[in-house]
């Protein structure tokens, strides 16, 4: 779902949300595709007794409680690359079967280059400024304490169409070469760009991106599964902070839930599906949680696993923009709920919008409730700097020159 913040007249960062399509209608045509299917949620198990310390709250324990460990080993769902949504990709000639280097831009990055606006893009003190500046910022410390061996490896993907390539000169120049593997699926393959053109069912358009979403995820478990820890997609206006996302998943706590709360928790060669971001409950159903597209969302290799074999059976042939909410309707008939990301003191890590619309944001005075930011947000939120974790990991609707000064803003390039 896109969540798009609506400028005021008097602020040019106030962040009046609204739904880019209207939430009734988003509902309407979901539950419509649901009861085609008649998804059933696992029973829960009893919550995993910890063994070293309350690192997970009763809440997180809860939901790592409906999901059943996946057997890690690689298994060939692909049926041949006969069928949607395991089509593969064509190259820049359309010869089916391409393979994309996933490497590449982390080996040969291009230099950051500010077009000859550094002068304009520093000067800056707007309150996206304001946020990178005096609340958010990159562990630098924890990252090089860690060193480089036996981290965690994350896959990035980036979602788009052939006349936006455009705008992923940014994406490429600052946090992508940070990722251990990194693609664009589009409509056209372009190695300079590496972007890769996946098949997929139906037309390309806005309201079949579930269909792309399939075909991206599907591709990726055939092709990259065995080589990464971790796999987080987005779209084309999304902003990493990458040292911070990787120390998130590397932490105790991230450790811990894969084994379901407890040391002992899992078989050997299993973990438990993990299914981060920012969290939302659809129009204030705490039955209906997903995580929002808009800043992307983070899934182990249990879970891409359990969601690529889950494909045939969950909404094969729905025809709908709402990746996001259908990913999470599949993860939910096995079991697998959003996980809670917040940090220790309430702030979330992954946000729906720029840094300066989250400062800004204020509940309205009458009847906050009705907000749909306040309705969709389950525990509530806090508010100004202290609604972003210093340590967050990933922001939406960055685009162009904004993506360029949060990377000089957050990396100092600018001193």
């Amino acid at each position: 779902v896109k969540l798009t913040p609506k400028k005021g007249a008097n602020n040019k960062d106030e962040p009046t949300q609204k739904l880019r399509i209207t939430k009734k209608k988003k509902q309407k045509q979901v539950q419509k595709e649901e009861m085609k299917y008649k998804p059933k949620m696992p029973e829960p198990r009893a919550p995993a007794k910890l063994t070293h310390g309350r690192l997970l709250n009763a809440e997180q324990l809860e939901i790592l409680s409906h999901a059943s460990p996946i057997d890690l080993a690689y298994e060939d769902y692909s049926n041949g690359h006969t069928e949607h949504p395991h089509k593969g990709a064509t190259d820049e000639f359309g010869t089916p079967g391409y393979v994309h280097d996933a490497t590449a831009l982390r080996d040969h990055p291009p230099a950051f280059d500010f077009g000859g606006l550094k002068k304009q893009m520093c000067s800056q003190r707007d309150s996206h400024y304001r946020m990178l500046s005096n609340r958010v910022k990159i562990d630098f410390e924890g990252h090089e304490a860690k060193g480089d061996e036996g981290r965690a490896k994350i896959f990035c993907i980036v979602y788009t169409i052939e006349e936006n390539h455009n705008r992923l000169s940014p994406i490429l120049q600052t946090w992508g070469p940070k990722c251990d593997g990194f693609m664009v699926a589009s409509t056209k393959t372009d190695r300079s760009l590496h972007t890769v053109n996946i098949v997929h069912q139906g037309p390309e358009e806005y309201n079949n991106i579930w269909q792309k979403v399939r075909s991206i995820w599907s591709y990726v478990y055939d092709n990259y599964y065995e080589d990464y820890d971790w796999f987080h997609i987005g779209g084309d206006d999304l902003f990493l902070l990458v040292e911070n996302m990787r120390l998130y998943l590397e932490s105790n706590e991230i450790k811990l839930a894969a084994k379901g709360g407890s040391t002992d928790g899992t078989p050997p060669g299993h973990e438990k599906p993990l299914f981060l971001g920012r969290r939302f409950a659809e129009g204030g159903n705490r039955n209906r949680m997903f995580n929002s597209g808009g800043a992307g969302y983070s899934i182990n290799k249990a879970a891409i696993k359990a969601l690529v074999d889950k494909f045939p059976t969950c909404f094969p042939n729905a025809h709908t923009f709402a990746e996001d909410v259908m990913v999470a309707a599949c993860f939910r008939q096995m079991g697998v709920l959003p996980f809670e990301t917040k940090d220790q003191n309430g702030s979330e890590r992954y946000m729906p919008f720029a840094p300066g619309h989250h400062l800004t944001y204020q509940p309205p005075e009458e009847n906050p409730q009705d907000d749909w930011y306040v309705k969709y947000s389950p525990n509530g939120i806090k508010t100004g700097y202290e609604h972003c974790s210093e340590h967050s990991v990933a922001f939406h609707y960055i685009k162009d020159n904004l993506m360029k000064r949060m990377y000089a803003t957050l990396y100092h390039l600018c001193d």
